[in-house]
């Protein structure tokens, strides 16, 4: 009974895990109002929020990525794994 206990237990951690895997990347398009590329981006969403997100040596950027563009930002907590600034009219 207890190694059944065990198992049950172990397998809800792995199913709870793999979720959370899953949910941790976000989408989110907006404006920018702030950027730096070797540091941060901030950027105003469609309902108004305020995000900033860090850029790494890993972030991927395309497009040109400057105060007032549209962007779409692919982001895992605050880190911004790719950004992608929309064509200017």
């Amino acid at each position: 009974m207890k190694r059944w206990m065990n198992l049950a237990v172990t397998m809800a951690a792995v199913v709870a895990f793999v979720g959370f895997a899953y949910a941790a990347v976000a989408s989110m398009s907006g404006e920018v109002t702030k950027y730096d590329a070797a540091k941060s981006i901030s950027m105003k969403d469609a309902k108004g929020k305020m995000h900033t997100l860090q850029i790494t040596k890993d972030t991927k950027v395309e497009g040109e990525v400057k105060v007032g563009a549209k962007v779409t930002v692919e982001a895992e907590g605050k880190k911004a794994h790719s950004i992608k600034a929309a064509a200017a009219n």
